[in-house]
């Protein structure tokens, strides 16, 4: 009798213990992940128009994902870098590249030069003229 109650106690936890929504809802943020590509679809804009940029990122395993976009300006230059979340669990064990889109809306006239980082002192740089 006492083995059937343990047995009882013990499958309830195991069934009721926690749930998948609990560990869906578990992200990490990590250090910047480097950006491998990014395609803009018009570099000549004018002024509170938006530039649509894909910024293709690599994560460290399958359950890296974006998160948020770090961006700092100094004048007329942007460097953003991406930085991603990672669900916990079971991850596939291989690089992957990841892809998002970056939305710059310039409101004064001029060149500016937006800066991926993609490494250590590595930058991948997109100019977009604004009239």
């Amino acid at each position: 009798m006492k083995a059937l109650l343990l047995c009882f106690t013990l499958l309830t936890f195991a069934c009721f213990g926690c749930t998948k929504e609990a560990d869906e809802l578990r992200l990490r943020t990590a250090d910047a992940a480097p950006v491998v590509q990014v395609v803009v679809a018009d570099k000549v804009l004018t002024v509170g128009e938006s530039a649509t940029l894909t910024v293709f990122f690599e994560v460290r395993n399958g359950c890296g994902e974006f998160g948020s976009f770090d961006t700092n300006s100094d004048g007329q230059t942007l460097t953003v870098r991406v930085i991603p979340h990672y669900r916990e669990g079971f991850c596939t064990q291989a690089l992957e590249t990841r892809e998002t889109t970056y939305t710059f809306t310039p409101k004064t006239k001029g060149t500016y030069t937006l800066k991926f980082w993609a490494g250590e002192n590595d930058y991948i740089s997109e100019t977009i003229v604004v009239q």
